[in-house]
C-alpha cells in the first residue's frame, strides 16, 4: 500500500474516532444536564394509588383465618393487654362459650358476639363475651378496668370487622349480674343491635350512672357502641362491662 493511502486512511480512522468521541461526550452531557437540572420532586406530596403491599396485614391474617372457620366475624384487641383474640359468632347459640377457634372443646371458650344479634349493617350495639380465667386470659384483664389509672392508660379498643379496622373509645365501666327474667333492674346486656334513639339514650344514661368512675366522654345517638362482658365474682352472677363508642 502506498504512503498516500496509508495516510488517507489514518485521517478517516481518525476522524471516525473524532465523531464517536464528539457523540459520546454530547451524550454524557445530555446525561448529567437531565439529571442534576429536573425539578425535585417533594415524595410527600405524592399520593399513590392504594395497592395489596398497603393493605393492614391483620385484615390479611382474619380474612386466611375466615377461610379456615366461617364463624370468626372479627378480631378484638387492647394495646398492652392479653386481650388479643378473634371473636367468633352461631346466631341462636354460645357455640363457642366452651370451644376454641378451631372448634375443639376448651374451658377458656373464645370470645363470642351475643347469639340474639342480627349483625346487620344497622347494629349500633356490639354485645361481646369472654370468659374471666384465672391464668390470666381472654377477658380477664378487664378486671384491670375497675380502677380508673388503668382505664386512663387503656382507654383505647380495636376492633377488625372482616373488612376494616375499627377503634373505640371507654365511655363507661360498671359492675352489673344477669338478673332474673322478671327483675325490672336495668339489663344492659339486653341492649344489642339495632336500637331507637329513646332506648340509647336510656342505655347512655344508666351506663353512666353505674359507672365506677367519672368518664367525660359520652355518646350521642347513632354513634355506634361496642360492649365488652365477663364474670365477676363479687356477688352471684356478677358482671363486669365496659362499653365503648367508636371513634373510627
Amino acid at each position: 500500500m502506498s504512503k498516500l493511502k496509508k495516510r488517507k486512511r489514518n485521517i478517516v480512522i481518525a476522524f471516525i474516532f473524532f465523531i464517536l468521541s464528539f457523540a459520546i461526550l454530547g451524550i454524557l452531557f445530555i446525561d448529567q444536564n437531565f439529571i442534576f437540572h429536573q425539578p425535585k420532586i417533594e415524595v410527600e406530596n405524592i399520593i399513590l394509588p392504594l395497592n395489596k403491599d398497603e393493605v393492614d396485614p391483620k385484615l390479611v391474617e382474619i380474612q386466611k383465618l375466615y377461610e379456615e372457620n366461617n364463624d370468626l366475624i372479627g378480631w378484638l384487641k387492647i394495646e398492652d393487654t392479653k386481650i388479643d383474640y378473634p371473636v367468633m359468632f352461631t346466631r341462636g347459640e354460645d357455640y363457642y362459650l366452651r370451644r376454641d377457634f378451631y372448634k375443639k372443646k376448651s374451658t377458656a371458650g373464645s370470645l363470642f358476639i351475643d347469639k340474639y344479634q342480627d349483625m346487620s349493617p344497622k347494629d349500633i350495639n356490639i354485645l361481646i363475651h369472654g370468659h374471666n380465667m384465672n391464668n390470666g386470659t381472654m377477658f380477664h384483664d378487664l378486671l384491670n378496668y375497675k380502677k380508673k389509672a388503668y382505664y386512663e392508660a387503656h382507654k383505647n379498643i380495636i376492633y377488625y370487622t372482616l373488612e376494616e379496622k375499627q377503634e373505640y373509645e371507654i365511655i363507661a365501666v360498671f359492675l352489673s349480674k344477669v338478673y332474673n327474667v322478671s327483675d325490672t333492674d336495668f339489663k344492659y346486656y339486653k341492649f344489642y343491635g339495632k336500637q331507637e334513639e329513646d332506648s340509647y339514650k336510656n342505655y347512655i344514661e344508666n351506663i353512666k350512672k353505674l359507672s365506677l368512675y367519672d368518664i367525660k366522654t359520652t355518646a350521642i345517638y347513632p354513634e355506634e357502641l361496642i360492649t365488652l362482658s365477663t364474670c365477676e365474682y363479687s356477688e352471684k352472677d356478677g358482671r363486669l362491662v365496659v362499653v365503648a363508642k367508636r371513634v373510627s
